[in-house]
């Protein structure tokens, strides 16, 4: 759908891995994932981060166990790490690091990223998110599952409340805000997040499109899926249910 393996445009710079930020990483599902899918194509660095230490520490269990069984290529012990850090910055918690100095200073393997080198290449190849995205009254009034709202930690469902500086945005979009104000610092050449229903991914392809305007660059963004087949295909409903929002940085 987004990266087609065998499309050699697709390819990152053949002089370094392919370079892969998972925000919001939780138990590390998406990064084991993504080497266990990309690991036979591509050499790989992959930066899970989160703020729960809970969360890091089945991430770790997860890639351990998984090499164990032989899920995993054994270069996931070294290509995919995970880090904490405060992905909105803005958190009461000054003892949790901001995801800037995580990637400046402590991901060996992306060499402090050159957040502040806006001249330089890409330094992220793919950066994906699967961000708390339900507003406070969806959380109360029914909408969220039970069981979602039983057994899964608020903390992965719910966006903090946002101080300032992200007004034109709804409370449970505010993670987007960021997430897209990264992709840009980033050049990231593609990304991928998902939204909680379509209304949501359209209001992230909007905020995108204004966000971009300052940029020199040119992006696409669609969401995923939105044609009738894609939907109907993949078991997804006309209205309802999860999308995703596809940011391609054009050359």
């Amino acid at each position: 759908m987004a990266l087609d393996c065998n499309d050699k445009s697709e390819s990152p710079n053949p002089t370094r891995p392919m370079r892969v930020i998972d925000l919001c990483t939780g138990t590390g599902c998406i990064p084991l994932l993504l080497h266990a899918l990309l690991a036979p194509h591509f050499r790989l660095e992959i930066t899970g981060v989160d703020i729960s230490p809970t969360a890091l520490i089945l991430a770790q269990k997860n890639l351990e166990h998984n090499l164990k069984l032989g899920q995993l290529a054994p270069t996931a012990g070294t290509d995919v790490h995970f880090y904490r850090a405060d992905v909105l910055g803005h958190g009461s918690d000054n003892s949790v690091p901001s995801i800037e100095s995580i990637l400046r200073t402590q991901s060996p393997k992306f060499g402090g990223l050159g957040i502040s080198l806006p001249d330089q290449e890409s330094e992220c190849d793919l950066l994906i998110s699967n961000p708390p995205y339900i507003s406070q009254t969806e959380f109360r009034n029914g909408t969220t599952a039970r069981s979602v709202r039983r057994f899964e930690p608020k903390l992965a469902l719910v966006p903090p409340h946002s101080g300032s500086g992200m007004e034109h945005c709804m409370p449970e979009d505010i993670f987007y805000h960021r997430i897209l104000t990264l992709a840009f610092k980033l050049k990231a050449r593609l990304t991928v997040l998902e939204c909680g229903d379509s209304h949501q991914a359209n209001r992230v392809v909007a905020l995108h499109k204004r966000l971009a305007s300052a940029e020199s660059r040119q992006f696409s963004a669609e969401v995923w899926p939105s044609q009738e087949q894609d939907l109907a295909e993949n078991g997804f409903h006309a209205t309802d249910g999860s999308r995703g929002v596809i940011i391609r940085a054009l050359r």
